[in-house]
């Protein structure tokens, strides 16, 4: 582990890589009578059809509360808490982690692509894309500047692919309009990754990120999920970040 990193800084570096990452989180999905027709409807035929069908299929309807358990191994080191995740998918998203005792780590937001971080946080590591925490709460959130290169459908099989320039490619898997797998591959190897469990009515259960290059896994179960009418505008401003 970084040695300027401390262990709820490594933990929301892991999160919001992922996790959600945004994330960071584990979360439901959209309830099945507020999902849109999934990605493998005849309508969704090129593209941009897929990939705008399954962005709408994979976007809650309501704003989002989320409890989960979180455990990290950087590279050996072990550390665990709680976290409560609060979005609006797919442009706001606020992230709390707790200690085993309760005591609070850290918070930040996500407004559109923009973190709002804590300084004394944010100068120690670089954020990574908002698209690997909305995909950590089965939300496919792809960068503005990413480019559509590859959209298939196999029988509600759909895989997105994103041409993210220097960064890389970022790879969507989706199954029945559900999402399944998120991957950043560069220069031939995987970077990142974020699989997603689920249950048997396909509601998400948990989300395992992996970071290969720095050794970092991070698993985020979820314990309680509800929908909220609204959050006061104050939540996507933590303590600590300028509005």
């Amino acid at each position: 582990m970084d040695p300027r990193l401390s262990p709820a800084a490594a933990a929301l570096a892991a999160v919001l890589a992922a996790c959600a990452a945004a994330q960071g989180t584990a979360a439901p999905s959209p309830s099945p009578e507020a999902a849109p027709p999934s990605a493998g409807s005849a309508t969704a035929t090129s593209p941009d059809s897929i990939a705008a069908a399954l962005r709408r299929a994979t976007t809650p309807a309501s704003p989002t509360q989320a409890r989960f358990a979180w455990s990290l191994d950087e590279a050996g080191s072990r550390f665990s808490g709680s976290g409560v995740a609060r979005y609006v998918a797919p442009e706001r998203f606020r992230l709390d982690l707790f200690g085993p005792r309760g005591e609070t780590y850290l918070a930040a937001a996500l407004v559109g692509e923009t973190a709002r971080i804590p300084p004394q946080v944010a100068e120690r590591f670089k954020l990574p894309s908002p698209a690997l925490l909305w995909a950590a709460v089965g939300v496919v959130r792809p960068p503005s500047a990413a480019r559509l290169t590859s959209a298939t459908d196999e029988g509600g099989r759909v895989t997105l692919r994103y041409d993210l320039g220097s960064d890389g490619t970022l790879e969507y898997r989706a199954q029945g309009g559900r999402l399944t797998q998120v991957r950043r591959i560069k220069s031939g190897g995987v970077q990142e990754t974020v699989d997603l469990e689920r249950g048997g009515d396909g509601a998400l259960k948990a989300a395992r990120y992996r970071d290969v290059p720095a050794f970092r896994n991070l698993n985020l179960t979820l314990e309680q999920s509800s929908n909220a009418a609204s959050f006061a505008e104050d939540v996507w401003s933590p303590p600590g970040t300028d509005r």
